[in-house]
C-alpha cells in the first residue's frame, strides 16, 4: 500500500477543474479564502474545453460571462445571442489565468481517489499522483468531479439514471475537431434547405438538414444507420470560408457511465463513429468537402452519472413550473435536454410526461404513447410537458448541499436533481453559476464558523452574487428577452423542439 508522501492544508478544497470547479475555486479565492483546486488532467475547463463542447449553453452571467468577455477581447470567442463559443485551447489558458489571478492553487495530475470521514465531516481527500498518495486537508470541500466521486467515496446518498429508462444513463457523444471547413458555405446550405419544399419543421427527417442528408446516405448505402439524430457545429474564431469547427454529434447508447468497462466501450464506439461521420460530412454536406479530422476530444462526452441527494432535489416538475426559490442562485430558461438512452431518430427528449398539465409549461396530450423508440420500457403518462421558453426556473442553493456529510457541497452536473431536470441544468453556464455559488457559500461557512454547510442561509449567497453583478433580481435579458417579447404560437418541431412561430412563419431565433 502506498504511503502518504505529502500533506497540503487549505481552507477550501475543490475537486475537479471543469467549468464548475474552476468557478468554485475563483469565487472562494476572491472571497479571501485559501483554495486548492485538484484536477486529474493537465488543463481546466472539463467538457467545454477538453470535451470540445465549446458552446456555452444556458443564461450566460457571472463568471461564465467574465470568461467569455475576456476571451472575446483577445479574439478567442464567438459571441452570439445564444450558445456563444470559446476556442477550447485558449479557453483552457484563460481559465487557468483566472484561477491563478484569484490566488487559488492548482494541482494537476491529481486523481481524487478516497476521503477520510469522521464525526460527520470530511477530514481530508486522498489523491493519487506522481508522488504516490497525497493528502489534502481543508475546512470545506466542493465536489465538482461531475460524477460525485467525493460524495460517493464519503458514503453520501446518490442516484443514477431513472426508473423510466431502467437505470440507463443519457446517451454519450465525443466531441471532435475538423479543419478546413467552409462554414459560410455550410450555413448557406442549411438556410437554403429551410427555404426549400423539402423542409418540414414537424418531420423528424425533413426537419433537420444533417438528418435529411444522413437519410440520403443510408439510401445510397454509404451509412448503415443515423449516426447523429441532430448535431451542433460550433464555429471557431477565424475566416468562415476556411476555419476549424468542433462538433457534438454521434451517439453511443445503452450506457452505464459509472462502469469502467462500459466507459471503455463508449470511447471505442465513439472513435469509429466519429470517423464514419467525418467521411459522411465530406461526401454529403456542403462546406465539409475538404474537412480534415484533426482531433478527437481527449474527454468522453458523458452527460450524466451519479447525482447526489441533497437538501433539496430539483425536479423536472420544478423546471416545467418555472419555480423560483428564496435561495435561488441561478436562472435557467433552457429546454429539457435528456439525450435519449436508446437508439432512435431523436437526439433528446425535449419533454417530460405528467398526469396533469403543468403551467406555465407548454402542454399537450401525449403523442408518443406507443413510440417505443422514445419510450422503450413504458407507455408514458398522458401529458407531454415542455418548458416555456418565455419563463425561467431557479437553482436553489440547497441543491448544492449534500446529505450525509456536514462540510461537503457539489456543483455541476452531479448536483441534487432528478434525471430530467439534470438533463437541462447540466450545461456549461449553470455549472459555472453553481460553482460560483458554492465557492461563495464555502467562504461564508468558514467566516461564520458554522458547524455544517446546511446551517448557512442560502439567501445570503444569493445576495452576495447579486452584489457581484449576477442579475438574479432581473428577468433574463438578451436572447431570452427576444424570446419573451416575440408574439407567436408554440409549435413542436419533428425533432421534439418547441418553437415560437408567428403568422408569417417566422421564428425569432433558432432555439
Amino acid at each position: 500500500m502506498l504511503q502518504t508522501s505529502k500533506t497540503f492544508f487549505t481552507d477550501v478544497v475543490v475537486c475537479g477543474g471543469g467549468p464548475a470547479g474552476a468557478a468554485a475555486a475563483i469565487a472562494a479565492a476572491r472571497e479571501g479564502k485559501g483554495v486548492i483546486l485538484l484536477e486529474m488532467r493537465e488543463s481546466l475547463g472539463g467538457l467545454c474545453t477538453n470535451g470540445y463542447i465549446t458552446g456555452i449553453a444556458g443564461n450566460v452571467d457571472g463568471l461564465s460571462l467574465e470568461w467569455l468577455e475576456r476571451l472575446d477581447k483577445e479574439g478567442h470567442a464567438v459571441m452570439r445571442p445564444h450558445l456563444p463559443v470559446v476556442e477550447p485551447e485558449f479557453g483552457k489558458a484563460m481559465l487557468e489565468q483566472m484561477v491563478l489571478q484569484s490566488e487559488a492553487r492548482i494541482l494537476y495530475g491529481a486523481h481524487v481517489a478516497d476521503v477520510n470521514v469522521s464525526d460527520g465531516k470530511i477530514q481530508s481527500v486522498i489523491v493519487y499522483c506522481k508522488q504516490g498518495k497525497v493528502e489534502v486537508k481543508g475546512k470545506v470541500y466542493i465536489d465538482c468531479t461531475g460524477d460525485a466521486d467525493v460524495a460517493f467515496a464519503a458514503g453520501c446518498p446518490y442516484d443514477v439514471g431513472n426508473a423510466e429508462f431502467m437505470g440507463l444513463n443519457q446517451s454519450v457523444t465525443m466531441g471532435f475537431r475538423l479543419s478546413y471547413v467552409n462554414l459560410k458555405k455550410y450555413n448557406k446550405a442549411v438556410a437554403d434547405f429551410k427555404k426549400s419544399d423539402i423542409y418540414d419543421v414537424t418531420d423528424v427527417v425533413r426537419g433537420s438538414f444533417i438528418v435529411y442528408k444522413q437519410d440520403q446516405a443510408i439510401k445510397n448505402g454509404d451509412l448503415h444507420e443515423i449516426l447523429s439524430p441532430g448535431n451542433l457545429v460550433y464555429p471557431m474564431p477565424g475566416d468562415p470560408e476556411c476555419t476549424d469547427v468542433t462538433l457534438d454529434a454521434t451517439h453511443t447508447f445503452d450506457c452505464h457511465t459509472d462502469d469502467l468497462a462500459d466507459l471503455s466501450r463508449q470511447i471505442v464506439d465513439q472513435h469509429r463513429k466519429v470517423v464514419w461521420f467525418t467521411n459522411f460530412l465530406k461526401k454529403y454536406v456542403p462546406g465539409f468537402e475538404n474537412a480534415v479530422l484533426t482531433s478527437f476530444a481527449p474527454m468522453n462526452g458523458v452527460r450524466d452519472s451519479r447525482r447526489v441527494v441533497g437538501e433539496y432535489v430539483l425536479s423536472e416538475y420544478d423546471l416545467a413550473a418555472a419555480k423560483k426559490f428564496e435561495d435561488g442562485i441561478w436562472q435557467h430558461s433552457e429546454f429539457f435536454d435528456a439525450h435519449v438512452p436508446t437508439p432512435g431518430h431523436h437526439t433528446a427528449s425535449r419533454h417530460i410526461h405528467a398526469w396533469q398539465p403543468i403551467e406555465p409549461g407548454v402542454c399537450r396530450p401525449t403523442q408518443d404513447a406507443e413510440d417505443y423508440v422514445m419510450n422503450p420500457y413504458v407507455v408514458p403518462r398522458p401529458y407531454e410537458i415542455r418548458t416555456n421558453p418565455r419563463e425561467y426556473c431557479e437553482i436553489p442553493f440547497r441543491s448544492l448541499i449534500v446529505k450525509g456529510v456536514d462540510n461537503l457541497m457539489v456543483a455541476g452536473r452531479c448536483f441534487s436533481s432528478t434525471y430530467h431536470a439534470n438533463g437541462s441544468f447540466r450545461v456549461i453556464a449553470p455549472s459555472m453559476g453553481m460553482g460560483q455559488a458554492a465557492g461563495i457559500g464555502a467562504s461564508m461557512v468558514i467566516d461564520k464558523n458554522l458547524d455544517a454547510v446546511r446551517e448557512l442561509d442560502g439567501k445570503l449567497v444569493r445576495e452576495r452574487m447579486i452584489e457581484l453583478g449576477v442579475k438574479l433580481n432581473e428577468l433574463p435579458g438578451g436572447y431570452w428577452k427576444t424570446i419573451r417579447e416575440f408574439e407567436g404560437k408554440f409549435v413542436v418541431a419533428g425533432t421534439d423542439w418547441i418553437q415560437i412561430i408567428n403568422d408569417k412563419g417566422e421564428n425569432p431565433t433558432q432555439m
